[in-house]
């Protein structure tokens, strides 16, 4: 098979949050397989890409009084789960006051600003996959409506808003799964990657029966957001004055199936590969159905589905960040016929190199690498690194950069 290995080394500054996959409770050791953690890197940093939303550090400590608290569905086992700040039970503040002890108890719990948590595992469902925000648990009404709590973090206040500590996904432990993240092939097995975002999108309060700014804005078998409005009709020419929503009585917030089309949306890098393509349309990422049909085996992030984030209150990107400066890298030839990369690196800085097949939809190779103002250095194949595309001797083309994050 012949293969091209074309160069391109550039410098993008990170534009959007910073989304933090947490596998800790990924008790059946589901993303222990690299291809399946090269994936769910590889959606939430899609997420990561398109909301740029400032969310304030956080900070929890074991306090004397209101320590927080805060509620997952454990990705390894369905159960409800608290997380205290608290050190330990007899610290424990609301404890005191009657309510029942944490399920673990953390002596404290930090975020950096702008970075937001993803806690991830896999059990047994009966459908592909669960996922949905962190939620308060119980804290008290003070933590809730105070918009610099590490519940609220400068986004929003009031006792039934959207908390932006984080989400929680569950996948299906026995689900064929498609870990691809090149051209999934739709022969019975299903892909990971749109899963996935289709489920951070549920934690970021899309489509989410628990979060009130969505269910806000329903009106009978509506979403009339306005936002989502208008996208819908740019992308279609289709005039509407509300998009349905599966069941509203039975608190299915999905949009309707089949009802809808939106174009991907364009910034924030989308991964094209086996999706309808850029300015084509596409059924909407958060409807409850995922089919394949013909050569379309992806479903990426939508116009739409972008608006109704805009719509509950989330800030997004409006284009892709400005090039910088080439970095200065070294480039030679590795054992396994690609690309091997060095360069002098900055103290701290954090370089991820990405690999693709076509030159636009690009993925990350990991671990990423952090300078420590000596030389780095990356080889194609290089033994503990993970490169979702494979080495270029395998390929008919790969091209290659990296970022500084």
């Amino acid at each position: 098979m012949k293969w091209l290995a074309l160069f391109f080394s550039s410098c993008f500054p990170i534009n959007g949050i910073v989304i933090e996959v947490d596998y800790r409770y990924d008790s059946e050791g589901f993303f222990k397989n690299p291809a399946a953690k090269a994936a769910i890197e590889a959606a939430a940093a899609r997420w990561g890409r398109i909301i740029d939303q400032t969310l304030l550090p956080v900070n929890m400590q074991d306090e004397a009084i209101v320590d927080g608290r805060f509620q997952i569905i454990h990705p390894g086992t369905g159960e409800d789960y608290v997380l205290s700040a608290a050190a330990s039970l007899s610290s424990d503040f609301y404890v005191q006051e009657g309510q029942r002890p944490a399920d673990e108890y953390l002596g404290g719990f930090s975020l950096l600003e702008d970075n937001w948590i993803l806690f991830v595992g896999a059990r047994p469902l009966n459908s592909a996959a669960r996922g949905g925000p962190i939620s308060g648990s119980a804290n008290l009404a003070s933590v809730y409506s105070d918009p610099k709590s590490f519940l609220n973090r400068g986004f929003n206040s009031g006792v039934n808003s959207l908390t932006v500590l984080g989400g929680t996904v569950s996948f299906n432990l026995d689900r064929n799964w498609c870990f691809d993240l090149g051209n999934p092939p739709g022969d019975g097995s299903l892909d990971f990657y749109s899963v996935a975002l289709h489920e951070i999108g549920h934690c970021f309060g899309l489509n989410e029966r628990s979060v009130a700014e969505f269910r806000g804005l329903i009106t009978g078998n509506r979403f009339i957001g306005s936002n989502v409005v208008s996208a819908l009709e740019a992308d279609t020419g289709r005039s509407v004055n509300g998009l349905k929503i599966e069941s509203p009585s039975a608190e299915d917030y999905h949009w309707q199936n089949d009802e809808y089309s939106s174009k991907i949306f364009s910034f924030g890098m989308p991964l094209l590969l086996g999706t309808v393509g850029a300015g084509n349309l596409q059924e909407l990422l958060m409807e409850p159905v995922f089919t394949v049909e013909g050569t379309v085996t992806r479903r990426e992030v939508t116009n739409v589905d972008v608006a109704a984030l805009k719509d509950i209150g989330w800030s997004i990107v409006s284009g892709n960040p400005p090039r910088v400066p080439e970095l200065p890298i070294e480039i030679g030839k590795s054992e396994n016929g690609g690309i091997s990369i060095q360069l002098m690196s900055q103290v701290g800085a954090v370089y991820t190199v990405q690999t693709s097949l076509d030159g636009h939809s690009w993925v990350s190779v990991i671990p990423s690498l952090t300078g420590d103002g000596e030389l780095i250095s990356w080889s194609d194949g290089q033994e503990g690194m993970y490169d979702p595309f494979g080495p270029a001797s395998e390929l008919e083309r790969k091209y290659y950069r990296v970022i500084k994050n």
